[in-house]
């Protein structure tokens, strides 16, 4: 701080409101990438407990993800990720990413986060790269005849 005037109570005490006023925002700067960051206002992060009761919803069929791929669906207006790993089943997850809330993509045997570079295995929804911490938030799915079902 440079002045001419005199140091008193008064411009001390100015002086440590505007020096706390920018640390609090170097420290916001810093934190910019914490959990929440990029989720929509009042969003929360999922958790990892797979969903439970709900009604099941036709997200696709099951001609439309060949066995060891993955692709996208939308259930419920929510966006979910999902990975045929043989014949008999298919996994679900939310495709909302554990660290910012991006939405991933399907990309061959896992999942990419566009926003920050995480990346998520697709047989379990656990990470592979960071800077996400924890896995998809695993969803139920089922095989319905041709269909593909998810509860959420």
């Amino acid at each position: 701080m440079t002045s001419s005037a005199p140091l008193n109570r008064r411009t001390l005490l100015n002086h440590s409101l505007l020096t706390a006023g920018a640390a609090a925002g170097t420290i916001a700067a810093l934190t910019g990438c914490s959990p929440q960051q990029g989720a929509p206002a009042g969003a929360q992060m999922p958790s990892a407990t797979p969903s439970a009761g709900g009604t099941p919803v036709r997200v696709g069929r099951l001609a439309d993800i060949a066995v060891g791929t993955t692709g996208s669906a939308t259930a419920n207006d929510k966006n979910i990720v999902l990975f045929r790993p043989d014949d008999t089943s298919v996994l679900a997850y939310s495709a909302v990413c554990t660290h910012a809330g991006c939405t991933v993509a399907a990309a061959g045997k896992k999942f990419d986060c566009p926003c920050h570079g995480s990346s998520f295995q697709a047989a379990d929804g656990t990470v592979i790269t960071g800077p996400a911490q924890r896995p998809l938030v695993p969803l139920h799915a089922a095989i319905d005849g041709d269909w593909i079902t998810v509860t959420l």
